[in-house]
């Protein structure tokens, strides 16, 4: 394990170790080498774990680009100060989907179960696009050939991947509504009730039924912690990501500021 990951570990949750320890030997290698490391693409949460390290290092950065504005996925490139990142080292690349949309509909959840259920890894799909008239997908460049001769269906519909440039994607739009809440604790259940005006009773078995994720993982404790930067998606209700910690209210609560998508 790094010096840098022994020292920010005890912050972050058990659960992120491994990322903790993979952002260390990034680190480390950027300043060994003295070059800049290309990631995978990441989650918000792993942007902010990742760019909470990087600040820690002297003569280090870190620069986000998921190959849209806004993109919720993006891949990092931690480099020495003096290296401006360009575009083309990011090795970004996009798909539209190609489909009969007279006949048929396709939707988000579809598209990416089929791509896992195809054995392509998380790490190597950004952002899927949509703009009702259109989907597109944004990959790691180099699997643009194997994700070709893989996915010829998304569910029973048959499509083909064509693709198209990086000025040509879809750019998404931003639905998170920011807003001030105090918080009786960081408890996955309260925050879930706090933010959708839910009983607690009901956010405990939305939980216990296996219909909140945290981080793109499913949660099945309601007294599971949250922190900044993490987002909560509640099936049917929309998501959540804690933006900042401001102290406690004169009633002890905790003052906090979070980003909304209602459904």
């Amino acid at each position: 394990m790094s010096d840098v990951s022994i020292a920010i570990e005890q912050h972050f949750r058990p659960d992120e170790a491994d990322f903790i320890q993979q952002a260390g030997d990034w680190i480390r290698q950027s300043q060994d080498e003295y070059r800049f490391i290309l990631t995978y693409f990441l989650n918000p949460r792993e942007q902010y774990i990742l760019k909470t390290l990087v600040n820690r290092v002297n003569d280090l950065k870190v620069v986000f680009n998921g190959g849209v504005d806004g993109a919720e996925s993006q891949r990092a490139i931690i480099s020495p100060n003096f290296y401006s990142p360009e575009l083309d080292d990011f090795e970004l690349a996009v798909f539209e989907i190609k489909y009969p949309k007279k006949f048929t509909t396709l939707h988000h959840s579809t598209i990416l179960g089929t791509l896992m259920h195809s054995g392509i890894k998380r790490a190597i799909i950004g952002d899927i696009l949509n703009d009702a008239q259109q989907w597109q997908i944004i990959v790691d460049k180099k699997m643009l050939a194997y994700i070709q001769q893989t996915v010829l269906t998304v569910g029973r519909t048959k499509v083909s991947l064509v693709e198209t440039t990086l000025n040509h994607a879809i750019q998404p739009k931003d639905d998170w509504e920011e807003t001030f809440v105090l918080l009786a604790s960081l408890r996955i259940d309260t925050v879930i009730a706090t933010i959708f005006d839910l009983p607690r009773s009901v956010t405990k078995s939305l939980v216990e039924q296996q219909q909140v994720r945290l981080n793109w993982h499913t949660v099945i404790k309601p007294d599971t912690t949250v922190t900044v930067g993490d987002v909560i998606s509640v099936r049917g209700y929309g998501r959540i990501q804690p933006k900042m910690l401001d102290g406690l209210s004169k009633k002890d609560k905790i003052k906090t500021v979070v980003n909304v998508i209602r459904r």
